[in-house]
């Protein structure tokens, strides 16, 4: 981990004595406390480990005297060691943060942390501030008039009478079930509240803005009147329910008394929290909407409330239910206890947070850096689907800096205890507010609230709690300071493993030194569900019943939702097991409500988001207990699984209970974790309507070989990557067997089909089938290879006669396999446009199966010989030209791309979800009409920064995810400004934990390489796209010589991703059709469009949109001819005729195609030959005569240039079509 360095400010300890004088803490442990955070002028800097550790040590060890001494330097090396001062000018001339996590200097991020802050942060000033104040005035002395309201008695009546006076107001009382009725033995009466706080985050100074338009909050902590409650009242929801009534009250005066908008708002619809919020009037005699901000009325318990503190404690039963069964009628009630030791609480936690405030210089910066960050990842409010339980917690964020700062409560360990023994170490006071946001999320990102429990340091008059009665509760547990409130009581465990991997994730990005950490952390958001989780499950909640329903655990939980959110989150996590990592429940938080309603509204629809294990996530069997295990094990395990458990007896001889997932095709496995999850709500929670958020785009847009081939092909299920990877080494081992003069080294792969990149999968047709094929379904798919025979002093030293070899090679070769491979077809090609010094002959090979290989040469002097030529001052210039393209050709075929390939490959073996998403990628790239102008190697790079990149999210693990995540990649990425910087090689042979970095070296050749291009080129006219690896830091192997991405080509891409992304962000690809709208290229663009024949397409049968009729009517009519006839691999027409026309034309037309069988070639013009110049000689394009005689000039000749199109095409080409913008 990078070191984090402090400033030194002189006078420090004595600056903290004094604050603690005036606040009168200053006691000998609070002394010894600050004398272990603070230093003097002449201490050392400590270290990242000396400050943000979350590692304990079991006991601090103090030196003896004989130590000290030993460790007290001399005189001499006194000398030689720097002052004070000098050391304070080299902390102050260095970097504030050493890890460089920001990519900035000290001045640059601090200027970034305050502009964020004051962007997030409410106004300050005072104009902006006197309406509220002047409001919230006017509403205390309202509220303190000892007057009852008009419309209520002055005599005490019963709770039912009340709530029928206040319903001529307009006014419904929030009451909890079971609500009071006539027979209630106690009467209410109105009177001032006992007191009214301003307390929370507006109060402290730490308010953030929250996501999607949320206005700021100001909670107002009413205290109710001492003579209302009485000691009994914490039973059975007695005190929510004069707090429902006095909250009515105040409602109904607020109403009548002021010209605002009054709502009832249920923090995670539970109604015993319910709240009013005030809202501003515009124009109205109290407006402070400028402010955005709405004044929340929480009421609270005065402190000297009569009810016994032992009822708090979490093991005691504080509501009666009438239930025959005596077990479960007087069970602890966690949940309800804790909501009402909460009411206790509001002022005595802000004296707590004021006091953190104090004592800690940059505590409120960083817990507004907290809570942004938090907000960005769903951790907070918003109307946008949130994770669970942290609707109402901005309080803990800053009790959680609080206590890593002052140390937490030790209690004793127990034999058995979850309590470690270990002492946290504490973070120092004088820690800016990145230092103190860092270490809260080192804590986060290794903190299990589970199965470590949290205790802050109690106060001198907290309630004293058994500590195993709060570890009964088997859930999260972080208590306050008073010992008697959990912060956690509300949140699921699955949240916050949710938030322990975010934090961790975080600090990577920070320990990355390399990229930007500051528009990650607070400026991306990251709460878009299908590019957030591998699995998202929308779930309608309507109807659930939970088969182990108990009524006390219901009215514990607030409502039948909130026990039913409890158990989803229990069951599905044990089911689950460590098939995933995180699981969290997310739904919108709750929002305004009137106030002529008395219960929240439910949650019609919600949310379940898994990250999944990768390691574990897909296997087919859950194993449970052996037959002769424990019993009660055996039938919970039943009862989890039902009718999907059964005894199986596995190689082991083992007989064991199980439960089994049945898949057809590989890429199903994907689909287990949803298919568990939609088994479990449906058993225990009768939740049947349950729709998978992430589209199954593999069966719809990448079909197996069960497609239209599969009527022709005798292998049905035998195709597939592995079955041409199988056929691969089998080549290659009959070549290896082969009696040549020099002997196969290696056999290097270069195609996409052979590292699971290519868009379909591979989809064999046996030669005997080949004859009966309709043309329409002809193409018979080709696989590169490159052969590299052993070093020889034999081979000439002329780059034409190394050419004449090959062709004597590849015919031996030949003639070897036909005798080795009986029924395969062998042919020597070669390519017609290639030079006399190019490699252009290759050995096509196509096996009885159907698998085709194109094998090449490689043959390592032809790099020498070139350069020599290209070097040669003598040499002429069209022999230098063509040395030139020679190497060109040599370096692309063999050195790049088969590097690529193991590259790619790497990653395919390291992420599980990186081959789906890549095809999928790059068939929405070829269906958008751009894989004519994007070479495939690039495709896969941008695709594979998507997974390596330093994002604060995990990988994804499967295609829907990383295909979805890609999109918004694209979306959002300024290909202008910024370069895609890949550590493709130095991840080879690391975890997918590991997270690869781009070597430093390296990473300065990149952005120099980068500046140096946009300075030269200004214009993008090529290399739009700058894409650097570590074995290309320069970014020229797939970017620049043709093969790069023109701006008009980039800027496409981002305007078609942009469409793409928010339709995916609005939950529209549900359906098969609206899946395939996401790769449906509107065509009302381009200036004309050139219709193909289908028929007469090989590839037509892959197009996403093919009509199945074509070829079963084409089939009807085929006659064959045996294979005497021969036949082609590799051969695309459409694709020749779009190379034709790109290389006659380039310079006037730009071609769009999709060579997935697509049936429409679109074109746009050069925009500069459409205006009128004068003619002059060699324009290099067809022209036409356009104004008078005298003054005439040529344009571009449109008609006469479609018509050579359409000659050009003459067979395959069904029409034309000129089009107007």
């Amino acid at each position: 981990m990078s070191r984090v360095k402090t400033k030194v400010h002189k006078g420090a300890y004595s600056s903290h004595i004094l604050k603690q004088q005036k606040a009168g803490l200053n006691d000998e442990n609070d002394q010894s406390r600050m004398l272990a955070h603070d230093m003097s002028e002449e201490e050392a800097t400590p270290s990242d480990e000396d400050m943000l550790s979350g590692e304990e040590e079991d006991e601090d060890r103090v030196m003896s005297d004989e130590e000290l001494a030993e460790k007290k330097p001399s005189l001499h090396s006194v000398r030689d060691l720097p002052s004070a001062q000098e050391l304070r000018a080299i902390f102050e001339s260095s970097e504030l943060f050493r890890t460089n996590a920001f990519k900035l200097q000290e001045s640059n991020q601090t200027i970034f942390i305050e502009n964020l802050l004051t962007a997030v942060t409410p106004k300050r000033s005072k104009s902006a501030r006197e309406h509220l104040d002047g409001f919230l005035l006017q509403l205390y002395e309202r509220l303190q008039d000892s007057n009852s309201p008009s419309f209520l008695s002055d005599k005490p009546q019963s709770p039912v009478e009340v709530a029928k006076q206040l319903q001529p107001k307009g006014v419904e009382v929030p009451f909890p079930s079971p609500a009071p009725t006539v027979d209630t033995k106690w009467t209410f009466q109105f009177q001032p509240p006992e007191s009214i706080t301003l307390v929370g985050s507006w109060a402290l100074n730490t308010s953030v803005k929250e996501r999607d338009e949320i206005p700021y909050g100001v909670d107002l902590a009413v205290a109710l009147p001492q003579n209302l409650l009485q000691e009994k009242d914490y039973l059975n929801d007695r005190v929510f329910h004069k707090r429902a009534l006095y909250l009515a009250c105040i409602v109904a005066k607020v109403v009548q008394n002021f010209e605002v908008d009054v709502h009832y708002s249920f923090p995670l619809g539970d109604v015993r929290r319910a709240v009013a919020v005030i809202s501003s009037r515009k124009d109205s005699s109290v407006d402070w909407s400028k402010l955005n901000a709405d004044i929340r009325i929480i009421l609270v318990l005065p402190s000297n409330c009569p009810i016994p503190p032992a009822r708090l404690s979490p093991s005691s039963s504080n509501l009666r239910v009438a239930d025959s069964n005596a077990s479960t009628s007087n069970l602890p009630t966690p949940h309800y206890n804790n909501l009402l030791a909460h009411l206790l609480l509001s002022t005595r936690h802000l004296v707590t947070m004021h006091q953190f405030e104090q004592s800690i210089p940059q505590f409120a910066s960083a817990v507004r850096l907290l809570r942004v960050w938090a907000n960005q990842r769903g951790f907070g409010k918003g109307t946008k689907s949130c994770v669970r339980g942290f609707e109402d917690l901005g309080e803990w964020w800053g009790c959680i800096i609080g206590l890593l700062v002052e140390g937490e409560e030790r209690p004793p360990s127990r034999a058995g205890s979850k309590i470690s023994r270990k002492k946290r170490r504490t973070l120092g006071r004088e820690l800016s507010s990145y230092q103190l946001l860092r270490g809260t999320l080192d804590f986060l990102a290794h903190q299990d609230f589970v199965n470590e429990p949290v205790f802050m340091k109690r106060e001198d008059s907290a309630t004293k709690i058994d500590i195993e009665q709060w570890l009964s509760t088997g859930g999260p547990l972080f208590i306050d300071s008073s010992g008697t409130y959990n912060y956690l009581e509300a949140v699921p465990p699955g949240s916050l493993d949710l938030l322990r991997i975010e934090a961790a994730q975080t600090l990577k990005v920070l320990e990355n030194s390399s990229e930007d950490a500051f528009s990650p952390l607070f400026l991306r958001e990251l709460r878009d569900a299908q590019a957030r989780f591998d699995v998202v499950l929308r779930v309608n909640i309507e109807g659930v019943q939970s088969r182990s329903e108990s009524k006390i655990n219901i009215l514990d939980n607030g409502s039948y939702s909130s026990s039913a959110f409890s158990q989803i989150d229990r069951i599905l996590r044990k089911a689950l097991g460590d098939r995933i990592r995180a699981l969290a429940i997310l739904h919108p938080t709750s929002g305004r409500q009137s106030i002529a309603t008395s219960h929240p509204f439910p949650v019609p629809t919600f949310e379940i988001g898994m990250i999944l294990n990768p390691q574990h996530a897909f296997r087919l069997i859950d194993r449970g207990p052996k037959i002769d295990e424990d019993q009660e094990a055996i039938a919970d395990f039943r009862a989890l699984w039902g009718q999907k458990a059964e005894l199986r007896r596995f190689a082991d001889s083992a007989i064991v209970e199980c439960v089994a997932w049945e898949v057809e095709m590989p890429h199903e496995r994907a689909y287990i974790p949803g298919r568990i999850a939609k088994h479990i709500l449906a058993r225990h929670f009768n939740l049947e309507k349950v729709l998978d958020l992430q589209p199954s785009y593999v069966e719809r847009i990448l079909p197996h070989p069960a497609s239209p081939m599969v009527r022709y092909s005798s292998v049905e299920k035998g195709g597939g990557f592995k079955a041409a990877m199988q056929a691969f080494e089998e080549v290659v081992r009959h070549i290896k067997a082969m009696d040549l003069p020099l002997s196969l080294v290696a056999c290097l792969p270069s195609a996409a089909g052979l590292r699971y990149a290519s868009e379909l999968s591979p989809t064999p047709i046996p030669l005997t089938r080949i004859p009966f094929l309709p043309e329409c379904a002809s193409y018979i798919e080709v696989y590169d290879a490159i052969l590299q025979f052993e070093k020889s002093g034999r081979w000439p030293d002329d780059l034409g006669a190394i050419q004449k070899v090959k062709l004597a090679w590849f015919e031996n070769v030949a003639r070897e396999l036909l005798g080795r491979m009986p029924g395969c077809v062998v042919g020597v090609a070669m390519d017609s446009a290639a030079s006399p010094w190019e490699d252009g002959a290759a050995l096509e090979l196509a096996l009885p199966s159907g698998f085709a290989f194109r094998l090449r040469i490689y043959h390592d002097r032809e790099r020498t010989l070139s350069e020599k030529v290209i070097s040669d001052e003598t040499a002429q210039p069209f022999e230098r030209a063509d040395a030139e393209r020679a190497l060109h050709t040599h370096l692309e075929r063999f050195i790049h791309r088969p590097s690529h390939h193991a590259a790619i490959m790497n990653m395919h073996h390291r992420h599980v979800g990186f081959s789906p998403t890549l095809r999928l990628f790059k068939r929405w790239i070829s269906s958008h009409y751009l894989s004519n102008l994007i070479p495939s190697e690039l495709v896969e790079l941008v695709c594979s920064y998507v997974f390596l990149r330093p994002d604060p999210q995990l990988a994804p693990h499967t295609g829907a995810t990383g295909f979805a995540r890609a999109l918004g990649f694209l979306s959002i990425w300024d290909w202008r400004r910024e370069a895609l910087i890949i550590p493709l090689d130095s991840i080879a042979g690391v975890e997918e934990s590991v997270t690869g970095y781009f070597p430093a070296a390296q990473l300065l050749v990149a952005e120099t390489a980068f500046k140096e291009r946009r300075t030269q080129d200004p214009g993008l006219s090529t290399g739009a796209w700058h894409v650097a690896t570590d074995k290309d830091p320069k970014g020229v192997f797939w970017c620049l010589n043709g093969r790069g991405v023109s701006a008009m080509v980039a800027d496409r891409i981002t305007i078609l991703a942009k469409a793409c992304w928010k339709l995916i962000q609005e939950g529209g690809c549900q359906s098969p059709a609206a899946v395939k709208s996401l790769f449906t290229h509107p065509l009302t663009d381009y200036d004309f469009l050139i219709r193909l024949d289908p028929s007469r397409l090989p590839r037509y049968a892959h197009n996403i949109f093919a009509d199945a009729s074509l070829w079963h009517l084409n089939h009807t009519n085929v006659q064959s001819s045996g294979l005497n006839d021969g036949f082609m691999i590799g051969f695309d027409p459409a694709c020749e005729l779009v190379d034709d026309l790109q290389r006659v034309y380039g310079d006037t037309i730009v071609f769009f195609y999709d060579r997935l069988g697509g049936t429409t070639i679109a074109g746009s013009w050069n925009p500069l030959l459409l205006k009128a110049r004068t003619f002059r000689a060699l324009l290099g394009y067809s022209t036409r005569v356009e104004g008078s005689s005298k003054k005439a000039q040529v344009v571009l000749n449109v008609d006469g240039v479609l018509a050579e199109i359409a000659r050009m095409g003459q067979g395959l080409i069904k029409e034309v079509i000129k089009q107007t913008r």
